[in-house]
Order: C-alpha cells, then sequence, then structure tokens
C-alpha cells in the first residue's frame, strides 16, 4: 500500500508555512476566525493539491511547481520583507517595471532562502501517490467551484484576512482580487483648471517646499531619536528658525497614495480618482503670478508624477537630469542635486517664486542613498541595515538646512516647509519598507520654517494639534493669497489648529490601481484599519470586527463610495 497521500502531501506544506511565520500566526490563531480563516485556506490547498495529483510523471512536477511552490517561495519572499503576503498592486507594479518591483522584494528576502522554499516546497510532489490519480467529472466540478468560492470569499468577503490564510490559497486570492478591481475601475473626468488671477498689489512672499522621501520621524533627533541624526536641523529648532509638528500624520503609505495629496489638499480614501482631477499647489502658484519650479531627485514618470507636477512649473527637472541610471529605488544622489539643481535655481529665480523639491531621501536600499563621505554610522551591516538608513537621514538632514541657508540668504522673509512622503517600518510588526500602516510609516515629520517677521503665535498652537501633510496646500495658498478653484479636504493653519479631527491615511486612490484599505486616526487618536472592500476593521488593540461594529465615520464613508 502507497503511504503516500495528497492529505499527507497537504498536511506538510501547511507544517512548512506554520514553520515559516510561527511567529506571526501563533496568536492569530489562537482566535476563533482566525482558526476558522486558516482552516477554509487549508481545504482549498487540499482541492489544489488533488487535482495535480491528477497527472502523473514530469507533467505533475511542473503542474506542482506552477500552481504550488511558486506561489509559497513569492509569498515567502514578499512576507519576508513585508510582512504580509501580495496584493493586487503588486502585480501592476512588477507589470510596470518587473526589474524594480523584483529588486525591491529581493532587497529584503535572500536569494538563497527562495531557493530552499522553493526546493523544499517542491520536493513535497513526492509525496503525492506515486501513479496518476484520476478524478470523475463531478468531483473535479465540485471541488472547483469549491476552490473558486473559497478564493472569491478571501478575496471579497469581510471574514476572509490573507494574512491568516495559506500562501498558496492567498496568491490566488490576490489575483482575483486583481481582477475585480481592474473591472471595477471608473473612469476620471476632466482635470479642473485654476483661473489666472488678478495681479497682486501687495508683495507675495517667496516659498519653497520640500517633500522628503520614506523618512521615519522616529529616527530623526527632532523627535527624540537617541543617535544625533539630524544635527543641523536640531540646532536650528534650539535657535528657534523651525518648528517640528509633533502630531502629524501622512497622506499614505507609499509615494504614489501620499504625494498626489499632499499637493492638492485632498485627503483619502479616494476611489473614484478627485486626486485626478484637482489643481495642485503649483498651478495654484503659476495662475496667482508665481515663478514656479519643480526639481527633483526622482524618476517621476514612475506612476505618472510627471504629469501631476509638470503643469504649472515653469521649470521641470527630474532624477534623470541629475543620473542617467536613476530609478523608483534609487534616484539621482541629493547632495549632487542640492548642488548643481537647487542652489542655482535659489540664487537665480525670479521673484516671487514657488519651489518644490522631492528628494531621493531614505529609500530602500538604504545603503545606496548616503555616500561613503556621509556615512557616520557603522560599519553598515548590510545595505538595508539600521546604520544604513540613519545615514541616510544624515543626508537629509544637511539637505534640507543648506537649502534653508541658502533660502534665507536671498530671502530672509521666505516660507519653507519639509513634510516626508510617508515613514518606514524599519522592522516594526516585522515589516520593512514603505508598506502597512504601522506607526512609524503613519508619523509625519512635519517642519515649518517662518520667517523672522512672521506672527509665531498661530504656528507654535500647531505644535502639539492634529495635523496632517495635505493640510499644506489649503495653507500654502492662504499665503499666497489664492482662492481654491476646488473644494480641498484639510485644513488651513492659519485659520486656526485643528483640533478633535478625523485623519485619514488611505492607499485607497485611482492614482495606484485601488488598494481598498484606510487607517482612521479618531480624534482620541485611537487607529482603525479599515478594508473597505471585506469590510473588516482592526482596531488598536488587534481586535477584528466587522464593520457594522465600528462603521467609518460618515465623512470618510462618502468619499469611500465608489460612484
Amino acid at each position: 500500500m502507497d503511504p503516500r497521500s495528497t492529505w499527507l502531501t497537504t498536511a506538510v506544506l501547511v507544517a512548512l508555512d506554520l514553520i515559516l511565520r510561527a511567529s506571526y500566526l501563533a496568536p492569530r490563531l489562537a482566535t476563533a476566525r482566525g482558526a476558522v480563516n486558516y482552516g477554509l485556506a487549508c481545504v482549498a490547498l487540499w482541492i489544489v493539491v488533488r487535482l495535480v495529483a491528477m497527472a502523473a510523471g514530469a507533467p505533475r512536477v511542473a503542474w506542482f511547481g506552477v500552481f504550488v511552490a511558486a506561489p509559497m517561495t513569492i509569498q515567502w519572499g514578499m512576507f519576508r520583507a513585508y510582512a504580509q503576503f501580495v496584493e493586487p498592486t503588486d502585480f501592476v507594479a512588477l507589470a510596470e517595471s518587473p526589474r524594480v518591483a523584483l529588486a525591491s522584494v529581493g532587497q529584503g528576502t535572500s536569494v538563497l532562502g527562495a531557493c530552499a522554499v522553493f526546493a523544499i516546497t517542491l520536493a513535497c510532489a513526492w509525496l503525492l501517490p506515486h501513479g496518476a490519480r484520476p478524478l470523475r467529472w463531478r468531483f473535479i466540478g465540485g471541488a472547483s467551484v469549491a476552490f473558486v468560492s473559497l478564493v472569491s470569499a478571501g478575496a471579497l468577503y469581510w471574514n476572509a484576512s490573507p494574512t491568516l490564510e495559506h500562501p498558496e490559497p492567498a496568491f490566488g486570492c490576490a489575483i482575483a482580487g486583481l481582477v475585480w478591481r481592474t473591472v471595477t475601475v471608473t473612469a476620471n473626468a476632466e482635470r479642473v483648471k485654476v483661473p489666472r488671477a488678478q495681479p497682486k498689489t501687495a508683495r507675495l512672499p517667496n516659498i519653497v517646499l520640500v517633500i522628503g522621501e520614506s523618512l521615519a520621524a522616529g529616527h530623526t533627533t527632532l523627535y527624540g531619536y537617541a543617535r544625533d541624526t539630524t544635527p543641523r536641523l536640531q540646532k536650528l529648532e534650539n535657535e528657534g528658525a523651525l518648528l517640528a509638528l509633533r502630531d502629524a500624520t501622512v497622506m499614505g503609505p507609499s509615494t504614489r497614495t501620499s504625494v498626489p495629496y499632499i499637493v492638492t489638499g485632498l485627503e483619502g480614501p479616494d476611489p473614484n480618482g478627485r486626486v485626478l482631477r484637482a489643481p495642485t499647489v503649483i498651478e495654484y502658484a503659476h495662475a496667482n503670478g508665481y515663478h514656479t519650479a519643480f526639481i527633483s531627485a526622482q524618476e517621476e514618470s514612475w506612476g505618472r508624477l510627471d504629469a501631476l507636477f509638470r503643469e504649472g512649473a515653469d521649470t521641470f527637472r527630474s532624477g534623470i537630469d541629475f543620473a542617467p541610471s536613476v530609478d523608483v529605488l534609487k534616484g539621482a544622489d541629493d547632495l549632487d542635486v542640492l548642488d548643481r539643481g537647487v542652489l542655482p535655481a535659489l540664487a537665480t529665480i525670479a521673484e516671487p517664486f514657488f519651489i518644490v523639491l522631492h528628494m531621493d531621501g531614505s529609500h530602500m536600499p538604504y545603503g545606496h542613498h548616503s555616500p561613503a563621505s556621509r556615512k557616520v554610522f557603522g560599519p553598515e551591516d548590510g545595505v538595508n541595515s539600521i546604520d544604513a538608513y540613519d545615514n541616510t537621514v544624515r543626508v537629509t538632514d544637511e539637505y534640507v538646512a543648506r537649502t534653508f541657508e541658502a533660502l534665507r540668504a536671498r530671502d530672509p522673509e521666505a516660507w519653507m516647509f519639509f513634510t516626508s512622503d510617508h515613514g518606514q517600518p524599519l522592522g516594526e510588526g516585522g515589516a520593512f519598507y514603505n508598506r502597512g500602516y504601522q506607526p512609524s510609516v503613519l508619523r509625519d515629520p512635519l517642519l515649518v520654517f517662518p520667517p523672522h517677521a512672521a506672527d509665531l503665535t498661530p504656528w507654535t498652537a500647531l505644535l502639539d494639534a492634529q495635523t496632517e501633510a495635505c493640510d499644506l496646500a489649503p495653507t500654502l495658498l492662504h499665503l499666497m493669497t489664492a482662492m481654491p478653484a476646488l473644494a480641498m479636504d484639510c485644513v488651513d493653519w492659519l485659520a486656526g489648529a485643528p483640533h478633535d479631527r478625523i485623519r485619514v491615511v488611505s492607499a485607497y486612490t485611482a492614482a495606484y490601481l485601488d488598494e481598498p484599505t484606510a487607517m482612521v486616526v479618531l480624534p482620541t487618536r485611537k487607529r482603525a484599519l479599515f478594508d473597505l472592500h471585506r469590510m473588516t476593521v482592526t482596531i488598536d488593540d488587534g481586535e477584528l470586527l466587522a464593520a457594522s461594529e465600528f462603521p467609518l465615520p460618515p465623512e470618510v464613508a462618502a468619499r469611500a463610495k465608489r460612484r
């Protein structure tokens, strides 16, 4: 009698997952919902294994590799890098730039480890019965319907959570979610134009907005980090030249889900693509008589951000102007862009001017984002070590401080602002890089550099206020004496410090393929993570609830409704 069976094969595959994700799964499988979800995923896995067992010999091994070993290996790599499985948006990133997407995962995982997982998983095909095990068509149809139902539930139904599932059926859930979201994407209306304003009689202030990259507030001296990562900015704060807002949030967990909202004053969730219609602060400045410039170390064509920033910019320079081989993982060197692009522009641009700077910052691989001459911490233990990351923060410190010094030398009454696009988890919750809604991703190092003569009363009131990066847009319009052509969601700080406020950080945006999630930060500062397709809510203590038990605030629900 052949001791090998589909049940044994499934059991070994499940055991392999339990071993690889032991610390993550243990507390979650202790809950009834987690156990049920994982159990259903194991049923789906068994169906796949049983269908593969219909073949024999080389075809069986090939099918097993494609439908079992490859998904498990891909999911292992993703989970090791990001502490979560593949999402539909990952397929989009792979289609847009395969090299970049694969390199991103490769930075957080091990090629040797991935090969080992694939080999061990593929070897499980040997545990199947030696000969082909045919099935009646009735059973094949029933098993297929059951598998599709389970995967559909995993992709859409509120009670299924892909982070609790076995990696093989979870991969199917991601594909199902990709199909569903692709066919439900809606068309976007024409962009709103900003009418040309009448010439101003009063002097308009010169303004610089710096958008950082992947800067975690908790790794800056300004926000209490033990290491001296921001000595220049700390000195400026001690001198009263800058204000660091203590309770600020970002707009999204990645560049494409955050930067468009920073420059338009809108807030997610945004499945209908309002942000794609909204004017940016650059367009407002241009229409209001400013000389405008956008200078970036990044290749802005990634995600079509160049279309967003070119509109209204008299001068547009992206990372490709400073380095020939930039991509989403590594743009031009920030300090090179500072010397060759930013400082010359600050010295020569006509007044009044509005300049937006987009940094290469602290994107992974961290070790590549600081030149050897600026590495203070180390020696770096790998390109994505904490030492490597903290060295990138030193570069940001120098870039921002030197920009401010040049601006102040040109015009003592100019304004300057800094915000990061998002933070980094750096191992928080087992995750790395800009993925997810960990507190270190949500918290924004939001800085204000007021002029010497400014009344600081409204600005010091902001220090502990509930602020967001998107508040910059309406505040900048106030300084420009410009009127919004489209209503903004966010707060003009000069109209009063915000309090008792609901803030939203969301990846649910048509600026990217919709990822239907939103982190809601309540006025009490309690956080609730909503999955808007499954209609689940995970609150601060990790409890998973149905959305009916913990509904979205009405104003957020109105934005989340797809039209």
